[in-house]
């Protein structure tokens, strides 16, 4: 018979990430599908095969929105005029998710390498030879919202505002002067979004932008507010989840020497490490999703309507999945993580965010082997519920050389 196990778990209450880790393994412990009054009631799923499961089955786990303002895909209420691709099902969604598919194909994020290399050189060298900096500012946000924006067609005077409204929107707690400011700045975005959408339909360029706001299904052109939506969700998904997994591998390598030492002896072990440090450190820690029509779930009665959360980070510490899921082991193969999550909604940027994390550790490790973090002023992210990082990152390290324009002026 049915039943409707209850656990006691609270999304928000852990505002660590060492606590959040804690209260996902209490509720594994407990069972991999239970139900929780907290945060108004949804359904908790922990285990691996579960939330693998309710990835895939998108007839019953809808991400499509239930309030028109409200976003359908994180819990709680977290108001966002905008609609994303992410927030659509079959069939509409299929369509739609081809513009970034094929923008975004293994083939097309190599060609982005050179780029990659690019900026992760200039904004190394920007400190280099201080011998100090703040991996957060100076390097885990800036290559990638570079990357992105610079690829979608932004011009670069705005870059560092736009890239730095996604990140402190989650780095600063409510109420504070740093989060009313990245609001304000947040609307700028959402506003300097529609201005170059429209300037693309306007005068076509050579860039990603032009590319979606020029994308046609069946043979008509797709409305600017649908191109507005995938640029958006773009510059979300291309900023601050790379941001915050390029931190914990530079958080965890100055923790763990060995592991550090075992990449610079032995650099193509990278590739395997990275599908570790998601595994461990997913920069997506949980989804939520809404339950389409009353169905069993893991011996479980869910009600059209039920809220379901699926967590990334506990299905990385499923040791039915992991054998000895708890530790980090840097060679660790094979790896079948779900941080990219799975099935239709599986992230369309992860070949992108690969790419992006080992050009930025290989530099790191390359230019500043020896860095050592600050970890009485490291500052991490108000709450872990939905994405985790840090707002501070402060290192030092032996100054070096710059490598890139300039470097033979300067020497």
């Amino acid at each position: 018979m049915s039943n409707r196990p209850t656990i006691d778990f609270d999304l928000f209450a852990a505002v660590t990430r060492a606590e959040s880790d804690e209260s996902w393994r209490a509720a594994r412990s407990q069972c991999p599908v239970g139900w929780t009054e907290h945060n108004g009631g949804y359904w908790v799923v922990s285990g691996y095969e579960e939330v693998a499961a309710a990835f895939r089955d998108w007839e019953h786990f809808s991400s499509a929105r239930t309030d028109p303002e409200v976003s359908s895909i994180v819990l709680g209420d977290s108001r966002l005029p905008l609609l994303t691709p992410e927030e659509i099902d079959p069939p509409d969604w299929y369509p739609v998710r081809r513009i970034l598919s094929e923008l975004l194909a293994p083939r097309a994020a190599e060609r982005l390498r050179p780029r990659v290399q690019h900026w992760t050189t200039h904004f190394v060298d920007q400190f280099i030879e201080a011998g100090a900096c703040d991996f957060t500012d100076d390097l885990t946000v800036p290559v990638p919202g570079a990357v992105t924006l610079e690829w979608l067609g932004f011009p670069q005077s705005d870059w560092r505002a736009i890239s730095g409204a996604f990140h402190d929107t989650a780095a600063y707690p409510r109420g504070t002067a740093q989060h009313r400011a990245a609001q304000i700045a947040f609307g700028d975005v959402m506003a300097c979004i529609r201005d170059e959408v429209a300037a693309r339909e306007h005068s076509p360029r050579d860039d990603a932008m032009t590319a979606i706001a020029f994308h046609e299904i069946d043979g008509e052109r797709i409305p600017s507010e649908v191109a507005e939506s995938i640029v958006f969700m773009t510059v979300g998904g291309g900023v601050d989840t790379t941001t915050a997994l390029i931190g914990a591998a530079l958080i965890h390598l100055a923790q763990h020497p060995g592991d550090r030492q075992r990449l610079i002896d032995e650099p193509d072990l990278l590739v395997t490490a990275t599908e570790e440090f998601l595994r461990y450190y997913p920069p997506a820690r949980t989804h939520a999703r809404t339950v389409k029509e009353d169905v069993e779930f893991a011996g479980c009665p869910m009600r059209a309507g039920d809220r379901v959360l699926l967590s990334e980070t506990s299905s990385g510490r499923d040791e039915s999945a992991f054998p000895d899921a708890d530790r980090f082991v840097i060679d660790r193969n094979p790896n079948r993580h779900l941080s990219f999550g799975v099935g239709l909604h599986r992230c369309v940027g992860s070949h992108l965010a690969r790419l992006e994390f080992t050009e930025v550790i290989t530099a790191v490790l390359t230019r500043l082997p020896r860095y050592e973090i600050d970890f009485d002023r490291v500052v991490e992210y108000p709450n872990w519920a939905s994405v985790g990082g840090w707002a501070q990152l402060p290192a030092t390290f032996t100054p070096g050389p710059r490598l890139g324009e300039g470097a033979s002026t300067r020497a």
